[in-house]
């Protein structure tokens, strides 16, 4: 009985890693396809000793047969990751014009020696960043030439579509059954090429204060009549980020920003067109609102140890889309799958991060919330001194492999036990590598 329950594992391991190293060749992934292999060379010695040893043969497959048993109470036993996002109290408003982006959009004048009178702290730190070429220079420019002036044309596209963002209001108000009306909005944004959406009302402290960059006025401050956030994820190219952190992942990042400025235009004027004012978020920047919190709560993801949103689909691997509105809509609930469990005992980001900024600690209370914080200053140095903006901590996060049949089993193992989070991030450094290469060539080399 345990031989053949030993046989019947075995055989689910073979095909599990004959499917794995497939999945590793497609995805050119060399080192895990051939350790992949060598798994499956074990397993194929195994095999050999019941014919050649019978004796030594029926040991291996009974200890399978122990090992499986174990294995599947041990996944159950241990529970499904419950740990959510957990909110600490009441959240402030945060200043645009505090924001890093904002702080370097500053030039030397009499606006700039007001910010860092009234501010201080960020005055000694800001000087030495200051000191490295910005993103788009000369001297990173000769860097990969083709890749940054690629870059810098999408970057030029958005900055002229930030006065599209909001417009005139139809007269005519349609009637909208808000739970109609959001299922539309979700399959309108699917049609424009977002990956995920969903709906949160909009809170007072999801807006900046004041402004802090894009068209309107700096330090006016931001103001709303809308009730609603519609947010959406729009995937980032896998091998482009495998390339982190030259050329190719600065390219990555202006595409998927434009793409994201694209839907949530024509979202906007949709919504406007059906009779109620909306307005469009877009990089660039003209942001009023913020979107990870809003995602967050719209049920898109969690907030995970590099700071920024993690999806179940494609982990950190997105770009945020956002547009808020007067119109009427059904809301979505924060998800939990996991993440707060799973970046606990992965440290992967902060071990791959080349300017130290992502914290090896817990998370920490920060305006209302329990979260793991950056160091926004550390990571925003780093950008100046590589000429991009890495996502070296996006690669190699484990959450953002292919979203294919393999990884969709393994995350899905991962949102329903502890164990299986243990063995998948001790999978990936073995599979993968605790430092991952990526991929060397360059977009347009």
């Amino acid at each position: 009985m345990l031989i053949t329950a030993g046989w019947a594992f075995y055989a689910a391991l073979v095909l599990f890693f004959a499917f794995f190293t497939v999945s590793c060749f497609l995805e050119r992934e060399r080192r895990a396809a051939g350790r992949s292999l060598a798994v499956l060379s074990f397993l194929g010695a195994g095999a050999a000793f019941f014919f050649v040893l019978p004796g030594a043969g029926n040991v291996f497959f009974l200890g399978l047969a122990v090992g499986g048993v174990v294995g599947f109470f041990v996944f159950l036993l241990t529970g499904r990751p419950r740990t959510g996002q957990k909110i600490s109290g009441q959240r402030k408003r945060v200043d645009e014009r505090d924001v890093v982006f904002a702080r370097f959009d500053l030039r030397p004048g009499e606006r700039m020696k007001d910010y860092y009178r009234n501010h201080p702290e960020f005055d000694e730190i800001d000087e030495r960043i200051r000191e490295k070429p910005d993103l788009f220079s000369p001297e990173h420019m000769k860097k990969a030439p083709w890749a940054m002036v690629l870059g810098a044309a999408e970057f030029d596209f958005l900055e002229n579509q930030l006065t599209f963002v909001s417009g005139p209001v139809s007269e005519k108000k349609s009637v909208c059954d808000p739970e109609d009306a959001s299922k539309r909005i979700k399959s309108v944004l699917r049609y424009l090429g977002a990956a995920d959406s969903g709906i949160c009302r909009l809170d007072e402290a999801d807006l900046y204060s004041h402004v802090g960059r894009g068209p309107e006025p700096y330090g006016e401050p931001v103001f709303s009549t809308h009730s609603f956030a519609v947010a959406f994820t729009v995937e980032m190219d896998y091998d482009m980020i495998r390339r982190a952190p030259r050329a190719p992942v600065i390219v990555e990042t202006a595409k998927k920003y434009v793409e994201a400025a694209k839907i949530s235009i024509i979202l906007a004027s949709f919504i406007r067109r059906l009779g109620f004012d909306a307005r469009a978020h877009i990089a660039g920047s003209n942001y009023q609102a913020m979107c990870v919190p809003v995602a967050w709560k719209a049920g898109l993801g969690e907030v995970g140890r590099m700071g920024i949103l993690m999806t179940p689909r494609f982990g950190p691997r997105v770009r945020l889309g956002l547009v808020t509105t007067e119109m009427p809509l059904t809301v979505n609930e924060p998800v939990v799958f996991g993440v707060q469990d799973f970046c606990s005992r992965c440290l992967k980001c902060a071990d791959n991060c080349p300017s130290g900024a992502i914290s090896r600690g817990g998370p920490e209370e920060n305006n209302g919330t329990i979260r793991w914080l950056i160091d926004r200053e550390k990571c925003y140095g780093y950008w100046r001194k590589a000429g991009t903006d890495c996502a070296r901590c996006i690669f190699v996060c484990p959450y953002s492999k292919p979203d294919n049949l393999f990884h969709g089993l393994i995350r899905a193992a991962a949102r329903s036990s502890h164990a299986a989070q243990i063995l998948s991030v001790r999978g990936d450094d073995f599979f993968y590598g605790g430092k991952p290469g990526g991929l060397k060539s360059d977009l347009l080399d």
